[in-house]
């Protein structure tokens, strides 16, 4: 799976000079997620991404204070993350570790996430996998695509769950569900472009958070 992951951040311009501009549409993107993480996690916690690929959500919560590790099993794109990271600055540090295996960072961290990462694994493993996340911080979320996806480029081997039953996956992994929120907002039809004008921003937002969205996440705590 690593080279395909290689070849897909390679496709959306993380080996290109240019590489900051796709950053950039990234951090807008993942604003909602940046936002849950700071109610949770004050400035200067730990934070592990698990899945980190070329580490771009990591520099602008590193560059908000935080202390941040990603990992990835791709050593082409940790070795990129790191070298970016010193390149804009910011005190991320990147390794290579296995998302089965997480035990070098068993208890070190107050807060573990990974996006897109986990849907590619039938539900049994992202239960493991989330589990195996809560060894290594008292909060974890998890970030997967809705399937509105499909208006994204199509769906591939992803798993496509209601938000509801993403809850239900962070239960069955032994935490305390603390909650779940969409975002990412939906434009690719006239529909979705109509509602989005004519909605009232605190309407959309409860829509997202019922799944129309892009994205949609689950919060759970160590019990």
């Amino acid at each position: 799976m690593s080279e395909r992951w290689r070849q897909y951040f390679d496709s959306h311009g993380a080996f290109d000079p240019g590489w900051l501009s796709t950053a950039v549409s990234h951090w807008g993107f993942h604003e909602t997620l940046y936002g849950v993480i700071a109610q949770h996690c004050p400035l200067g916690a730990s934070i592990l991404d698990v899945g980190s690929g070329p580490g771009w959500s990591d520099y602008y919560l590193a560059s908000k204070g935080y202390k941040v590790t990603g990992v990835d099993n791709e050593p082409s794109l940790v070795e990129l993350a790191n070298l970016q990271a010193q390149r804009v600055g910011v005190d991320a540090k990147f390794e290579v570790a296995d998302a089965f295996d997480l035990s070098a960072y068993h208890g070190k961290f107050d807060l573990a996430y990974s996006c897109g990462v986990l849907e590619h694994f039938d539900r049994d493993v992202t239960v493991q996998l989330l589990s195996e996340q809560s060894r290594c911080a008292e909060k974890v979320i998890i970030q997967i695509p809705t399937r509105y996806t499909a208006y994204a480029g199509g769906i591939t081997d992803e798993r496509i769950y209601k938000i509801s039953e993403l809850g239900e996956i962070v239960e069955d992994s032994g935490m305390r569900l603390e909650g779940t929120f969409g975002y990412g907002d939906l434009a690719a039809t006239f529909t979705q472009i109509q509602l989005r004008r004519a909605l009232p921003r605190f309407v959309w937002r409860l829509l997202q958070n019922r799944g129309f969205a892009f994205c949609m996440a689950a919060i759970g705590s160590r019990r």
